[in-house]
């Protein structure tokens, strides 16, 4: 296989796996009324609206700013302060607006773009416990897919506990 065809694949495959996850995300959203979208199961917990926050803010951060260069916009502290302001609907059309940034950058990856060096900036008084840090374009494609992965799990796992019918939201039963 050429390296220009191994990058669109490698790119292909992210984004059907991140696609994946966001269709698992707005099965569970539907499910739940507004109120429960923001409910916290734990104070110390985040809310299903604030792990959706995250991961767009995230998203954004790594691929859209840092890959394709886009400018920096995120408040990352205030995605787990958020205790509403968006209902399910806007959360999964932010969510949507985001993937679709994100699969413009990806689709115009070259193969010598997968190897380049990307550093991930944290603004000063971000109040945030991760440092700046650097990776290759093709580490931050894995580490926002494996990111998505987790709180997808996370989401999915809290609307189970929380929908009134035993509906289930994948195709698989555990």
């Amino acid at each position: 296989m050429e390296q220009g065809s191994a990058t669109r694949e490698f790119a292909e495959r992210s984004i059907e796996l991140l696609d994946a996850q966001l269709n698992a995300i707005e099965s569970s959203i539907i499910r739940l009324q507004e109120e429960e979208i923001w409910r916290k199961i734990k104070p110390e917990l985040n809310s299903i609206g604030n792990l959706c926050l995250h991961l767009a803010g995230s998203e954004h951060q790594h691929i859209v700013s840092g890959i394709g260069g886009k400018p920096f916009i995120r408040k990352r502290s205030n995605e787990f302060l958020a205790d509403s302001g968006y209902t399910g609907v806007e959360l999964i059309e932010h969510l949507k607006n985001v993937r679709e940034q994100s699969k413009k950058v990806l689709s115009e990856l070259n193969p010598d773009e997968l190897s380049k060096q990307v550093a991930i900036h944290y603004p000063q008084g971000a109040n945030v416990s991760v440092n700046d840090y650097t990776h290759t374009v093709l580490s931050i494609i894995l580490i926002v897919v494996e990111h998505s992965s987790y709180h997808t799990g996370q989401i999915v796992y809290m609307t189970k506990l929380l929908q009134d019918s035993s509906k289930h939201i994948l195709q698989w039963r555990h």
